[in-house]
């Protein structure tokens, strides 16, 4: 019994083989299931659009970068593994560049919706990549943090889609470079975010005790007043 086609992935090597032998504005959907060898039912099953076929793309490089992750590689400084996983990134990448070149000239052929959900998409790579390198991606610095590796990395991409050395140094100089600035940034940003947060706690403990205080002068209030009124109410009883 043959072996049951894998179309999600078929028709991602047929998308990206396209995009590197024409413009990407040119391929259509069809374009890429005759590609792929599959029906255009097939191809609609599983993708939404060209869109959500690069999305499917990025996912797949995230695990192949995620996949050749050692446990020994945890135990390096965190600059260090962030440097090693986004290169194992470009690596992985390399391969697709002439499409990437096609897909980028051409914005991706991307309208509103599909161009918020590759921004969602490429937070969600960085996500992980900060996580695999050992930094903590949750709250309000978590996101700042995503936000400034997703700077980094386009900055890196764009370089390294025209570096033509044979292990990308020019490359991995300019990501070691924007981390280290990073860095210093991040930790002024923790500084200020603990501040912050030991202020708020600060001001919540006032808030509380002054929210008890007023509570319990409440409460003495109504216990003075309670005899009084029972006093007043047997005097008038018939």
């Amino acid at each position: 019994m043959p072996a049951k086609k894998d179309i999600p992935n078929a028709l991602i090597t047929a998308a990206m083989k396209l995009a590197a032998d024409k413009s990407w504005h040119d391929v259509t959907l069809i374009d890429i299931a005759q590609a792929a060898g599959v029906t255009v039912a097939d191809c609609y099953d599983h993708c939404r659009g060209k869109g959500d076929i690069l999305r499917k793309f990025i996912h797949r490089i995230d695990r192949d970068v995620l996949a050749d992750l050692d446990a020994e590689d945890f135990n390096e400084p965190g600059h260090d593994r962030l440097i090693a996983i986004v290169m194992a990134r470009f690596d992985a990448l390399a391969a697709y560049r002439p499409a990437l070149r096609s897909i980028l000239c051409a914005r991706g052929d991307l309208g509103p919706a599909d161009s918020l959900r590759a921004i969602k998409t490429h937070f969600g790579s960085m996500r992980w990549m900060l996580d695999a390198a050992g930094f903590r991606t949750g709250g309000l610095h978590g996101s700042l943090r995503i936000a400034a590796m997703t700077g980094i990395y386009a900055r890196c991409f764009k370089l390294w889609l025209d570096d033509t050395s044979t292990d990308f140094g020019p490359t991995m100089a300019l990501l070691d470079r924007e981390l280290s600035k990073a860095a210093t940034w991040d930790a002024r940003v923790e500084k200020g975010l603990g501040k912050a947060h030991r202020l708020c706690g600060k001001i919540s403990k006032k808030y509380h005790r002054f929210a008890a205080k007023k509570h319990g002068s409440s409460q003495q209030e109504t216990t003075a007043q309670t005899p009084a009124q029972t006093s007043g109410s047997s005097a008038t009883a018939p």
